[in-house]
This record gives C-alpha cells, sequence and structure tokens, in this order.
C-alpha cells in the first residue's frame, strides 16, 4: 500500500508504516481504477509468494536434522497409537487402570534396560581383541561403550516419562505439544547426532594412525613416528573447529560474522606473536626436511641429549643426566644430528714413545675382527674399523686415530666393547698405554755425551747439626787409631775424609 502512495514498486523488503491521508486518497484512486486495482492485486499476490518461500526456505535453513529424518512424525505416530490403545481397553479411565499402564510401561523399560546393558557387554567383549589386534586403546573403547549405553539409559527414560505423561493426561497441559520444546529436542538430537558423527569419524582417523605408528618398522619409521603425531595434533585441532562450526549452525547461530572476526583475530595475533610464528616455520622446515627425528641424538639450540618429543613449535630432548630440555624452534640456528643414517665411533689411543705404532695398528684390526665374528656386534658394525694413522704427538704419548662405522645410535655400545678389548690385548702383548707424565730431557754436546745434573740435597738445620757432630766424632774416633806418616798427608782416614 505504502509503495502504491508513493508510485513505488512493491518489493519483499518493504516494512509496515503509516499512511496519511494523501497516500490513502492515492490508494482509493488506484482501487476505483479497474486496470490500477489488477495490478495492485497482482502484486500483492507476488509479494505473499516471496513471503512464503522466503519462510519456506528460512525453515528448511534451520530444519532440525531429527526432523529431516522423521523422527518427530514418528514419534507422533507411535504416541497416537499408544493413546489409541490405552482407549481401546479403558485403561486411561480409571486410577487402576493408569497404575497397572504405569507398572507394565516401566517393566518394558526395565527390559529395554537390561537387554541394551547385555548387548553393551557383548560389543564391549567382541571390539576389544580387535583392539588390540590393531593397536587401538582399549580404555577408549571401554569409555566409548559406556557412554553409548548411558544415553540409550537416558532414551529411554525419555520415552518412560512421555508415555506415563500421556497415560496420566499430563500432555493435556500442552507442555509436551510445545513448538519451542519440541525444537529444542529437535535441536539436541540434532547435536548429539553430529557429535556422534564427528567422534565416529576422529577416532577412526587416530585409531589409523596409531596402527600405523605401531606396525611401521624399517628405514622410515623413526620419521612417522615423528610426522603422524602432528599430524594428529593438526587433524585434531581442524575437527575441533569445524564440529564448533556445525554446531553452531545447527543451533541457528549465524557463522560468518564469527569466521570474520576470527581472520581478524588470527591477522592480530599473526603481528603480535611473531616469535611463535617464527618456531611454526622453523619447525616447519625442520620436519619436512627431515632434519632430526624422534629417537636421535643431536645437539639443538647448545643442548645434547635423545629427542624424545617434537611438535610444530618446540623439541624436547634429555641427556644422559636424565635433565629435559625443552627448546623452541625459533632458538635453533644449528643442527648436528649424531644419529642419521649411520654413526662413528673415533677414538684417539695413546701409547708410549717406546712402543711400534705399526704393531699397535695390526693388533688394532684384531680386536674388529674379534668384534665383528661376536653374535651380539656383528650386526651393529657396517664397515671394518678404518685406521687414519698417527695423528699427532702428545705430551706423554703417540696418538692413533681410528673410527668404527655402526648402526645409528650403537656408536658407544660398539666403542665401548673396542675399548674393553683392546686394554686386554695390549695388557697381553706389554704395549704401554701411558698415563700423564713429563720426561726431563738436559740436551747432549757435540760430542754426544749429556752433561752432569747437579743434584743438591737440602736437610733442616736440626738434621745438619747432629749429622755433623757424629761425622766429627767418627773423625776421631779414627784418627786415634790410625799411625801418623811423614808424608804431607797426615793420616789415610783424614783423607777419606
Amino acid at each position: 500500500v505504502h509503495a502504491y502512495a508513493q508510485n513505488e514498486p512493491a518489493t519483499q523488503e518493504q516494512e509496515s508504516v503509516e499512511v496519511s491521508k494523501d497516500g490513502l486518497a492515492t490508494l482509493i484512486d488506484t482501487l476505483e481504477t479497474p486496470e490500477e486495482r489488477e495490478k495492485f492485486i497482482e502484486n500483492l499476490k507476488t509479494l505473499v509468494d516471496a513471503n512464503e518461500e522466503s519462510a519456506a526456505e528460512q525453515k528448511e535453513s534451520f530444519e532440525p536434522i531429527s526432523k529431516s529424518l522423521g523422527l518427530e512424525e514418528q514419534t507422533e505416530v507411535l504416541a497416537d497409537e499408544f493413546d489409541s490403545f490405552l482407549e481401546e481397553h479403558g485403561l486411561n479411565a480409571s486410577y487402576v487402570g493408569r497404575f497397572l499402564s504405569t507398572l507394565g510401561t516401566f517393566f518394558i523399560f526395565w527390559v529395554f534396560c537390561l537387554v541394551t546393558l547385555k548387548l553393551s557387554r557383548a560389543i564391549r567383549d567382541y571390539v576389544l581383541p580387535k583392539a588390540e589386534k590393531y593397536y587401538i586403546n582399549a580404555d577408549r573403547i571401554r569409555f566409548y561403550n559406556r557412554m553409548v549405553r548411558y544415553f540409550f539409559y537416558f532414551l529411554l527414560a525419555l520415552v518412560f516419562i512421555y508415555f506415563n505423561a500421556v497415560i496420566w493426561g499430563l500432555s493435556a497441559f500442552g507442555f509436551l505439544e510445545n513448538a519451542y520444546l519440541v525444537r529444542i529436542i529437535g535441536n539436541l538430537f540434532s547435536i548429539l547426532l553430529i557429535t556422534l558423527v564427528a567422534l565416529t569419524a576422529w577416532e577412526a582417523l587416530s585409531g589409523a594412525i596409531e596402527f600405523a605408528m605401531q606396525r611401521m618398522t624399517g628405514r622410515y619409521s623413526k620419521r612417522l613416528h615423528t610426522l603422524l603425531p602432528i599430524v594428529r595434533n593438526v587433524l585434531f585441532f581442524v575437527f575441533s573447529v569445524m564440529f564448533a562450526l556445525v554446531l553452531l549452525s545447527e543451533l541457528g547461530i549465524d557463522i560468518m560474522p564469527l569466521l570474520a572476526g576470527a581472520g581478524v583475530v588470527g591477522i592480530a595475533v599473526g603481528f603480535g606473536a611473531q616469535t611463535m610464528v617464527k618456531d611454526f616455520l622453523t619447525g616447519f622446515i625442520i620436519i619436512m626436511e627431515d632434519l632430526i627425528q624422534i629417537g636421535d641424538v643431536a645437539t639443538v639450540g647448545g643442548k645434547t641429549g635423545l629427542i624424545e618429543k617434537i611438535t610444530i613449535r618446540k623439541v624436547q630432548l634429555r641427556d644422559l643426566d636424565g635433565a629435559v630440555y625443552t627448546v623452541p624452534f625459533s632458538e635453533i640456528s644449528v643442527v648436528s644430528n649424531l644419529t642419521k643414517d649411520f654413526s662413528y665411533y673415533l677414538m684417539d689411543v695413546g701409547i708410549a714413545y717406546r712402543e711400534d705404532p705399526d704393531e699397535v695398528i695390526g693388533y688394532l684390526k684384531e680386536i674388529d675382527e674379534e668384534l665383528r665374528e661376536d653374535e651380539n656386534f656383528k650386526n651393529l658394525i657396517l664397515e671394518p674399523i678404518h685406521i687414519l694413522g698417527v695423528d699427532q704427538f702428545g705430551d706423554s704419548a703417540i696418538i692413533i686415530k681410528a673410527r668404527i662405522k655402526t648402526l645409528p645410535i650403537k656408536q658407544w655400545d660398539v666403542g665401548r666393547e673396542f675399548n674393553r678389548r683392546m686394554k686386554y690385548k695390549f695388557d697381553k702383548h706389554g704395549i704401554e698405554i701411558p698415563f700423564p707424565h713429563q720426561t726431563i730431557y738436559f740436551g747432549e754436546d757435540k760430542n754426544g755425551a749429556a752433561p752432569p745434573a747437579h743434584i743438591a740435597l737440602e736437610q733442616n738445620a736440626e738434621d745438619s747439626t747432629d749429622k755433623k757432630t757424629k761425622t766429627e766424632t767418627n773423625a776421631k774416633k779414627r784418627a786415634s787409631k790410625a799411625k801418623p806418616k811423614k808424608t804431607g798427608i797426615e793420616s789415610t782416614d783424614d783423607a777419606e775424609d
């Protein structure tokens, strides 16, 4: 009407407004003219049809899944049949009949609960051996089995309450036919169904990842053990976000503003948390380039240890003392992997200067042959020992450098056993392993003679006085016994003294 009063075409977005007297006069003129009246009526029909289509689309967009599956219609049919059954047998005509009907529904409810319990336990006992076979956590199987059983108990309880409300005439008050209550129940069923689908999909995917982690062996097993937990965490985040969006959409909440707000928040977080972004990017590069893996021994961020855990943001390693270090990827500039593909055990063998280096090298090769024939070590050593030769002359020993190529992280086991056998071998053949000491060399003259070493002994004053007195007493005794001679020398003993 307002559109025609303003000589504008009627549209779906026009809102009801007050019309002035001039507008009413224009409307009357329009209705008096046959052609204008027909055109006005056609536009009104078009507007009504458009409103009906919009309402239908909006109703379909917020239609719960339970109604799409026909659960509401089936529930209404079942309730009507139950009401007709009560009226035919007169069970709702008296309190005795209602009480007997309540007892009957309670008995049926108890039977269904018992069947649910037995069926739940049978399914659990059947699934648990399969779960162990495919390395699926049995505790999660028991938890979900218990939750499903409780859910069916809840549904049975709702049905029991509904039927007793019909028996006792409580439905006549209309609270069971309230449209708002019906919509809440429909949304509840929709949420439960969405949750069930999401949990089923996530558990299937998580179980497949765990099965792959347990069964995977060989060259790429460590890499998969590193990547699969990260993939699972990323997928869990994606599944959680998708589940939340679908849940909000099912509740009738428009998620487009939320998505726009999340984008703005993401940009703000990106600018404010640059270190975290650097952690993610650096970690992604390190993981994708396979620089380190779980189970490697590496030096990252100045800390050396066994890598136990890697996430998209940090790496966790434990040293030989048991201390655990957590190093963010942004703090890592150099990665030293000691167990990448293979390892070397590097040895510096020190022997005395009087030993023959070639003889010692022969003994080292004998030890290596014996070690490679041992059942406990032959599969750990990849190549025979590599003797690099005499590396340096130390203060007290000649240093012979050698190395053994082993499987990753097995170099220390092989090296300790090699050192143990080397000690026994050197003791058997009299090869000296010198301890740190110094040799004093006085040099030689042109004739090859070494100069004398003048040694002076210093004693305490009391010891010197006692020794001097004793020496003089002994000299007098020897002088009294000796005969004097006419030579320039007074006595032999005095000369000797």
